[in-house]
């Protein structure tokens, strides 16, 4: 894939995890959502954050398998302090 056409697809792909990010955050209610609403946050919060750690990293050669790495721990960490563990 040409370095351009993965940035671009990259940036609107983190776009899009942010409009979505927003709209569930100013829509949910958080203690009437379902079990579902917050599986789907937590997969637009973990393509949020790769997305932006992938737009970082192609500027400071961060290897691929740390930027995933570091979402899924802010995500496991998330879920962790949410269930009170």
């Amino acid at each position: 894939m040409k370095p351009k056409f993965f940035i671009r697809l990259n940036l609107i792909l983190t776009l899009v995890f942010l409009l979505i990010f927003v709209i569930i955050l100013y829509s949910v209610d958080p203690f009437k959502a379902s079990p579902l609403v917050f599986v789907i946050f937590y997969i637009v919060l973990f393509g949020l954050i790769l997305g932006t750690l992938n737009l970082i990293g192609t500027a400071l050669k961060v290897p691929f398998w740390v930027r995933i790495l570091i979402a899924l721990t802010v995500i496991i960490l998330l879920i962790l302090k949410r269930y009170g563990h």
